[in-house]
């Protein structure tokens, strides 16, 4: 007879720097083997296997387009959790040097990133980075990075004598083809007057002598917002398929992660629950719940989200009890009654 399959309801805490992000999900309390099971044929091509028959069926478009977007959330949750936890100094861009290395060539290339990673590392340990690499439309590679733990004397930064300038973005680079987005200092200081400044504006652009395979552009970071929500969208452009830039973007392993926490909530559900439309005291109850920023419901994975402010967190752990005080409005009152009594 063939074993009833339970499940269980849990959290996940992810601690960051102010809030923790508490996660509710259900699971099974056994594993549950799968009957199919990806497989990759000889050509390359990645099949559906069934582990019982040893079938081969192709994949529905509709089934390879959910297995991409289930992979591109993950990835942009580990992205966040990083760019969460750790600040970074430097801003880099770098272009490969068609006289030194064919610029479309993706192993190439990545071989020539690694090693200078690596070279990096063993003389600086404290080398931190998170690097999104991109393929123009030509097919030429090029790397945006996001460094910290190094000094300018480190990367070997010299002055390029131009100046960030969002008012300079109609220029095309011409190894990149991308937006300038910088002048010449001289040029700078002549035309500053007839815009209204950005907090980038101004900022020296470097060249880091370090990099010895081509061009880069370095600059300092002075909105880590901006910044983030600027590299956020390099991780959705897929390179395709080459035997080693496998990952949407790679990072250092000395970066901070947050804690996480799984907690047991409640046990033995015949089946999952959707989290949306049914009310589970277990959760209705969590005093994290009543004290959190919204409820985000995840359908495709029946999942729950809360965001809680650890300094509330931490007192509501110590089993004590925040209070909202509206202190505009007590302020106000007080002076209503000292004003009467005068």
């Amino acid at each position: 007879m063939k074993e009833k399959v339970s499940y269980n309801l849990y959290s996940t805490e992810r601690r960051y720097r102010n809030e923790t992000l508490v996660t509710y999900f259900f699971q099974a309390n056994k594993k549950i083997i799968k009957k199919w099971k990806p497989y990759t044929l000889s050509s390359g091509e990645t099949v559906r296997l069934n582990t019982e028959t040893g079938e081969f069926v192709n994949y529905k478009k509709s089934e390879i387009l959910a297995s991409k977007n289930s992979s591109l959330r993950r990835t942009v949750i580990l992205m966040n959790m990083l760019l969460n936890m750790n600040d970074f100094d430097w801003f880099w861009t770098i272009t490969f040097d068609k006289n030194k290395i064919d610029r479309t060539d993706a192993d190439a290339i990545f071989d020539c990133y690694k090693k200078y990673i690596n070279n990096m590392k063993k003389q600086y340990p404290s080398f931190a980075y998170m690097t999104f690499p991109e393929r123009h439309e030509d097919g030429c590679f090029h790397l945006h990075l996001l460094v910290a733990g190094l000094s300018p004397k480190q990367m070997g930064l010299v002055n390029s004598g131009k100046v960030c300038c969002h008012w300079a973005t109609k220029r095309v680079d011409f190894h990149t083809r991308e937006k300038i987005g910088y002048y010449s200092k001289e040029y700078f200081e002549k035309t500053k007057h007839l815009h209204e400044l950005k907090e980038t504006d101004g900022e020296t652009i470097y060249n880091a002598t370090s990099f010895a395979y081509g061009f880069t552009t370095v600059s300092r970071i002075v909105s880590r917002e901006r910044c983030n929500s600027y590299v956020k969208k390099y991780v959705e452009k897929a390179l395709g398929s080459t035997t080693k830039w496998k990952k949407r973007f790679y990072y250092s392993s000395n970066l901070k992660v947050p804690t996480i926490v799984k907690k047991l909530i409640g046990a033995d559900f015949e089946e999952p629950i959707n989290l949306k439309n049914e009310k589970l005291s277990l959760i209705d109850n969590n005093i994290y719940v009543e004290n959190s920023k919204g409820q985000p419901y995840i359908s495709d994975y029946n999942t729950l989200q809360i965001k809680i402010e650890n300094s509330i967190k931490d007192n509501l752990d110590k089993g004590l009890i925040t209070i909202d005080l509206d202190l505009d409005n007590i302020f106000n009152n007080q002076m209503s009654i000292f004003d009467k009594k005068v």
